[in-house]
């Protein structure tokens, strides 16, 4: 608009990078309709041009009559059934000319003074048949300076109305007026208008929150008043159609001064009203992405409590296969005290008869014994662990499901990302527990605890079962105290027996039992940590099938931040530019009844 004033213009020119920074915020939002985003492009393309006033109404209101009357000429078709299928836009030209601009709009040129400063639009009506009418009527709307609602005398504020108006003022907050048309058939009784004005203003009050400025006219007199060639006659149609107060309101405020508050405030209103959806979307977000926060935290509650239960549980395990060990203790005692004696110098010399029978009075075949509790252990262990498994993931699944507010989601958004990541956790956790093998992890695990074992002895005893691990070394140590006892022939032994066993036999005992105990310390710290490598296994595959959600959660939670910063800066910026506009263009008395 060249006409305007350098301040005007600058200001223009910042609404215009505002209105653009929200559109790519809206652009950005997966639960914003493309729709919206749209419409504030055209709102920046609007800026440029004429001041945009825009009649809605439902067909039969009289939309084309008061554009007529106030035009003062037949521009647009009126007839009792919807004559408007197409959006007209009513621009100045020397003579009436129309022209095709797409499937939905036209332009149609006319040489009415009123037009050099005002593009005028006459949409199709809100309650058409013709679905399509409503569509088009609602994307324009945005595009408006100021909306002239009409409704009639005989159907004020129908239902169809309310929810337009619903729609105009919560989604946009465009400016608005109110024409009630036909006041005619009032025929006089200033009772039933009044009645009939009061049901307006409480409608749009408790439906929008403010008492609406209303224009009682009828357009037909009032267009007839201006085709009238009786001054008589045209005096008394024009004062029976009660246009005066419209005309003149509209002059004053599309050519007047306040034209110019208009047209810089109304970019701001639909702004404001795009700001405030976008801050209630990003606050139920918040909310959202807080309970997702909670529910990861209780999962990790989970698995700590899980570790400790599943640690608690092993112990009573290993309390028996320690309970095996002090019965070999015992046994190897006695088994020593009742054979080193003077009357078995026989057996003492002979290595591998005291192997065998040390063998068969204090092993006991122990390797059976010992890999049957370790068995036992590890299916215990397993078999609770994977049950906690289950029950953690799908209570899991179920809190985190219930944190998501539709499955209809839009594509993109956090609640549908949030279905998908779920879908994928369940479809893993069944696989999980319906592919594992409980034997073989059994197998595996002794493998583990047999290699961390042979660690500690420093004995390589390779695909031996750890039973056979116990008793290598059991037997070994009995063989090795034998060699300690300094025995050589047979008639040494007899002189220095009496003397020199006794003391042998309560060092071999001492040094069995302290062997034995280390062995016993040493088994159940083998058992123990590689029992908590596969706890610190089970934890981990459920804390990597729930991977993707914390993942999601955490990109959530990072775009939400910097959409907020975006929303805040667009918010302040916002009262900035309404105080410029404040400063330059003063608000007027009557403005709060343009809503």
């Amino acid at each position: 608009m060249s006409f305007v004033s350098p301040p005007v213009a600058e200001l223009l020119s910042a609404e215009r990078e505002h209105l653009q920074r929200l559109h790519a915020l809206l652009e950005a939002d997966a639960e914003a309709s493309p729709e919206t985003a749209q419409a504030i492009a055209d709102i920046v393309k609007q800026l440029d041009k004429l001041f945009l006033v825009i009649f809605v109404g439902e067909f039969n209101a009289g939309k084309s009559s008061v554009v007529n009357a106030l035009l003062g000429d037949e521009v647009m078709e009126e007839g009792p059934v919807p004559t408007t299928d197409m959006i007209t836009v009513l621009r100045h030209g020397p003579a009436r000319a129309d022209r095709t601009l797409s499937e939905d709009l036209r332009e149609r040129r006319h040489p009415a003074a009123l037009l050099q400063d005002v593009d005028l639009v006459d949409t199709p009506g809100t309650n058409s048949i013709i679905r399509r009418h409503q569509t088009l009527t609602e994307q324009f709307i945005p595009r408006a300076d100021l909306v002239l609602f009409v409704t009639s005398y005989d159907r004020p504020l129908s239902e169809s109305e309310h929810q337009f108006l619903k729609f105009m003022r919560e989604v946009w907050g465009r400016r608005l007026v109110f024409v009630l048309n036909k006041v005619d058939l009032a025929r006089g009784d200033q009772a039933n208008l009044e009645l009939v004005l009061k049901h307006i203003r409480d409608g749009c009050e408790a439906l929008m929150g403010f008492a609406p400025r209303i224009f009682p006219v009828s357009a037909e007199l009032a267009f007839a008043a201006k085709r009238a060639d009786k001054p008589s006659v045209k005096d008394a149609l024009w004062e029976q159609s009660q246009f005066e107060t419209l005309e003149r309101f509209v002059r004053d405020t599309l050519t007047g001064p306040q034209r110019m508050r208009l047209k810089l405030i109304a970019p701001l209103d639909a702004s404001g009203r795009q700001l405030d959806a976008i801050g209630g979307r990003l606050q139920t977000r918040a909310d959202s992405l807080a309970q997702d926060e909670a529910n990861l935290a209780d999962l990790k509650r989970r698995l700590e409590e899980t570790r400790a239960q599943l640690k608690d549980g092993y112990q009573a395990n290993l309390d028996s296969i320690d309970n095996l060990m002090l019965e070999l203790d015992r046994r190897g005692v006695r088994f020593l005290d009742e054979t080193i004696r003077p009357s078995n110098l026989a057996l003492l010399r002979d290595k591998e008869r005291f192997g065998r029978e040390f063998e068969s009075a204090v092993v006991r075949k122990l390797d059976a014994r010992l890999e049957g509790k370790v068995g036992e252990t590890i299916d215990r262990l397993l078999q609770q662990a994977y049950t906690l498994w289950e029950q953690v993931l799908r209570d899991f699944a179920e809190r985190a499901r219930a944190t998501g507010r539709s499955q209809a989601a839009p594509r993109g958004s956090l609640d549908y990302n949030r279905a998908t990541v779920f879908d994928a956790m369940k479809r893993e956790t069944d696989a999980q527990l319906t592919v594992h093998d409980l034997g073989e992890e059994a197998r595996r695990l002794l493998d583990g605890a047999q290699e961390a074992a042979s660690t500690f002895r420093n004995v390589q005893i390779g695909a031996a079962g750890l039973g056979i691990l116990g008793t290598v070394l059991i037997v070994t140590t009995a063989l090795d105290l034998l060699g300690g006892l300094g025995l050589v022939t047979g008639g040494a032994a007899a002189v220095l027996g009496f003397t020199v066993l006794p003391r042998q036999r309560r060092r071999a005992i001492r040094e069995f039992q302290k062997r034995v105990s280390r062995l016993r310390e040493e088994l159940r710290e083998a058992l123990g940590a590689q029992l908590d490598i596969e706890i610190d296994k089970v934890l981990g595959r459920i804390d990597g099938t729930t991977k993707p959600y914390r993942e999601l959660v955490e990109r959530e939670l990072a775009a939400l931040a910097a959409a907020r910063g975006q929303h805040d800066e667009l918010t302040r910026e916002l009262q900035e530019l309404q105080r410029r506009v404040d400063a330059l263009a003063p608000p007027t008395g009557d403005e709060e009844s343009l809503r």
